[in-house]
């Protein structure tokens, strides 16, 4: 005897309600293993050569450093960053790039993939003091950005 029309529909409605509470059911389990919380990169800084001792950036928000027009800066997280240079409200970017702003010789290199150079050089002493921004952020979590805003002071 062959099944009624009302009989299969009723299988196929039976079937789909099936999957459904399956599908409900399995989209609740797993998947919290494939989230990995990173901590937060941190930044080492030093300037003229010398490590500024006590001072550590990390994430969040905008952060000082000062420096005498003329020095270097080096400035070291401890994963790889993309780093990017602000200077006059202008992103400076490429290799070895030399930018003049204020009278002042602002040269980017990038050291390593988490270690980032600025050398300044000044023809003759500074009016006033100037900023400059880098932002570095982390490769492995984007969300994690450190903005460091360097003062250069006559």
């Amino acid at each position: 005897m062959k099944p009624t029309i009302g009989k299969q529909r009723l299988t196929k409605v039976m079937l789909g309600a099936t999957v459904l509470v399956a599908a409900m059911a399995l989209s609740g389990c797993g998947g919290g293993d494939l989230y990995v919380d990173t901590p937060p990169f941190d930044i080492h800084v030093a300037v003229g050569g010398q490590p500024l001792t006590g001072v550590i950036l990390t994430p969040g928000p905008l952060q000082r450093v000062s420096m005498r027009a003329g020095q270097s800066i080096v400035l070291n997280a401890n994963e790889p960053v993309t780093w990017s240079l602000n200077v006059g409200g202008t992103t400076v970017s490429g290799p070895g790039v030399t930018v003049y702003y204020g009278g002042v010789a602002i040269t980017l290199t990038e050291l390593t993939a988490s270690r980032v150079a600025i050398d300044t050089g000044i023809g003759y002493p500074l009016a006033a003091p100037l900023f400059i921004t880098l932002v570095a952020t982390s490769t492995y979590d984007f969300a994690q950005v450190a903005t460091i805003q360097v003062l250069l002071t006559p």
